[in-house]
């Protein structure tokens, strides 16, 4: 889970740093009553476009997911899921927009809850990973 927290910060990164194609289209007319258009392609920052809004919803996704991260990594792991949640949320409520550079950070979460679980299931609560199938350490 730790690669999501790590994945979305470099696409946050990534999406801040690198320069977004814009198309403007002017139509008018002139005196004389014929139209007219201009059309003017130009390379804006993600902040030229977004503003401040656009870098705190970057650092939005950063956080969600590393708090993923952090808190599995604390064995927190009611916290974990609900930052889980709402991070995955986030990613597809964002889906038509930057969503898609966050869907590796969502498998990799969903990836990890399921070897959290496998871990789970392969290793009861009182036993610890010193404890292997022959009985207790240095027995």
């Amino acid at each position: 889970m730790l690669a999501a927290g790590l994945w979305s910060i470099a696409a946050g990164i990534y999406l801040l740093l690198t320069p977004l194609t814009v198309q403007e289209t002017t139509a008018s007319a002139t005196a004389g009553g014929a139209p007219t258009t201009e059309q003017i392609t130009r390379q804006v920052s993600w902040y030229q476009v977004q503003g401040l809004w656009g870098v705190l919803v970057l650092i939005v996704f950063a956080a969600l997911y590393a708090a993923v991260g952090l808190f599995a990594w604390r064995n927190h792991l009611v916290a974990a899921a609900l930052a889980s949640l709402a991070a995955t949320t986030l990613t597809f409520l964002a889906g038509f927009s930057i969503g898609p550079f966050y869907l590796p950070a969502t498998l990799a979460v969903l990836l990890g809850w399921l070897a959290t679980g496998i871990g789970k299931l392969m290793r009861p609560e009182g036993r610890t990973l010193d404890e292997g199938s022959f009985g207790p350490k240095g027995g």
